[in-house]
């Protein structure tokens, strides 16, 4: 059987930056299923599954644009100190959650803390990234 557009997929995978940093893992013992046509996977990664059989393996490469897009110097941001509440424990490098005026969530980065700024890098942490995903398909229904 191999996987077509309405198919149910369970598949491991390994995703990997360019100096073969593994970022994320799905394995054996918690595999991921996911019904093709859904748009429950990022749409490339899709395309590339369709047409592998139970046991393939397969290597897909995927550029900024497919996932998290380019990374954004103007996502990069200082807001001044007395504009936002920070919990005295926040340090360089921590991700922190704020809150716009319309109760929005955003998850930024600190780059920077001093007496009269904080500089957040609001881009996922995966942005600007190719990443490789070493795929295996497990069952299809």
């Amino acid at each position: 059987m191999t996987v077509k557009n309405d198919s149910t997929v369970t598949f491991v995978y390994t995703v990997t930056l360019e100096d073969g940093t593994v970022v994320d893992t799905v394995t054996h013992e918690e595999p991921l299923t996911a019904e093709m046509g859904q748009n429950q996977l990022l749409p490339v990664l899709e395309e590339q599954i369709l047409g592998m059989t139970v046991g393939d393996k397969k290597d897909v490469v995927l550029s900024p644009d497919d996932t998290f897009g380019p990374y954004n110097e103007s996502l990069v941001t200082e807001i001044p100190r007395d504009e936002i509440q920070l919990d005295p424990s926040i340090k360089k490098d921590m991700y922190i959650d704020l809150e716009d005026e319309q109760n929005n969530l955003y998850r930024g980065k600190v780059l920077e803390l001093t007496d009269e700024y904080v500089k957040i890098d609001f881009n996922h942490p995966l942005a600007g990234q190719t990443l490789t995903y070493s795929i295996e398909i497990i069952d299809i229904k």
